[in-house]
């Protein structure tokens, strides 16, 4: 929601305040990345102030490891006439980029990637028109058409065929909303129609909770314990929000109430749920699920192969070390609930390995090191101060 508004902010002329930002690696990230766009950016401890409008200051956008920022801030970088090109590193460098180059050009943008890779170079300006886009691998380029097509002269209407990860593409357009700018669903069940002509609105934007990072610790408190987490928006459309009905599916006390969530230990058993729509809560489900009596099935697992990781392989990988029994069984992953032994595991430099691993290893028996847990900073960089708060022994 924050690199969002970053982007809507940047694209208006005149100062909008984002509150209660998201100081992380990939919101950092794309605040660099509108610096280079024109935007003027004030930093404060719980406000970040962001006047657009100015003029470019650069040709190389640097997106951090934040695959959002690339994919949305490339169809943002196509509305200019000069060749922009975006990079990155980590683990972005190894994320497949090649799907964005046919919508881009269909929409008369120059764009080519590096054998689908980084860098990603496009040279605008991009036109309005229709188009199809194929979603099968996420919805980030999609929010980038949204965002980009309102300022182009005429109208435009984009149509997402095999769409994965819907409710994020809910969140765009809500975001978008805010800042003064119309989409419009048509017939499609996922089709856009995008009046052209439009204008940014500056706008006092404050950033809700976040669902994905929260996750973490409610699982904590249905494995360890007792947590209480505020300040979520308990009508959110985010699609890790699914994070409640999972606890209450694996038998976990669950309570909620003006924006707080309250989770507390209890039986845990075996559960079966679909997450191909909110495919961040694979990590925090498999760290819940080894602590359920039988067997759980997370479905959804196609979704998990590009991300900073491929993150079932790398959970079967990391919570086997520490005694779990994880393997795909088909489009899922099957993990049976047992007890956690405390091992030396890698992160594979993937911030949601990362936390999933931290929390089941509250539960497991002796010390679990975790190699490259400094990853955490992408998303959520007080999650280990936040954990030792709750009572976690951390060093």
């Amino acid at each position: 929601m924050a690199i969002r508004a970053i982007a809507a902010a940047s694209l208006a002329k005149g100062a909008s305040d984002i509150r209660n930002p998201a100081s992380c690696d990939d919101a950092l990230a794309a605040l660099a990345v509108i610096r280079g766009l024109g935007a003027e950016v004030e930093i404060a401890s719980d406000q970040w102030r962001i006047a657009g409008g100015g003029e470019p200051r650069g040709t190389v956008l640097d997106c951090g490891e934040s695959g959002l920022a690339m994919r949305l801030f490339t169809a943002i970088a196509g509305l200019r006439d000069e060749q922009v090109v975006l990079t990155g590193h980590g683990s972005l460098a190894s994320r497949p980029m090649g799907m964005i180059e046919g919508p881009l050009r269909k929409l008369g943008a120059r764009v080519e990637t590096t054998q689908g890779f980084l860098p990603v170079r496009i040279q605008g300006p991009i036109r309005s028109g229709r188009i199809t886009v194929d979603g099968s691998m996420g919805s980030q380029l999609v929010s980038g058409l949204l965002f980009a097509l309102p300022l182009c002269e005429g109208d435009s209407e984009v149509t997402v065929e095999n769409p994965r990860s819907g409710p994020y593409l809910d969140l765009s357009v809500e975001v978008l909303g805010r800042f003064g700018i119309e989409i419009r669903r048509n017939r499609s069940p996922w089709g856009f129609e995008i009046p052209g002509g439009q204008a940014y609105r500056p706008e006092s934007y404050e950033v809700e909770g976040d669902w994905s990072g929260a996750s973490f610790l409610l699982a904590a408190g249905a494995m360890a314990g007792k947590v209480e987490v505020s300040g979520l928006r308990l009508d959110s459309g985010q699609a890790d929000r699914m994070m409640i009905e999972a606890l209450r599916m694996a038998g976990a006390r669950v309570h909620e109430g003006e924006g707080k969530v309250l989770v507390e230990r209890d039986q845990l058993r075996g559960f079966e749920i679909d997450v191909t729509d909110a495919p961040d809560l694979f990590p925090p489900l498999a760290s819940l699920a080894c602590s359920c009596q039988g067997e759980t099935v997370l479905h959804g697992l196609g979704r998990l192969r590009h991300k900073e990781s491929d993150r079932g392989a790398a959970l079967a990988m990391e919570l086997g070390r520490m005694g779990a029994r994880v393997e795909p069984c088909g489009d899922a992953l099957c993990i049976q609930g047992g007890p956690l032994q405390g091992a030396d595991v890698g992160s594979h430099d993937d911030h949601r390995i990362a936390m999933a691993c931290a929390v089941a290893a509250l539960v497991a028996k002796n010390e679990t090191r975790i190699l490259g847990g400094e990853c955490v900073s992408k998303s959520y960089p007080g999650f280990f101060d936040d954990l030792a708060r709750l009572g976690g022994e951390i060093s």
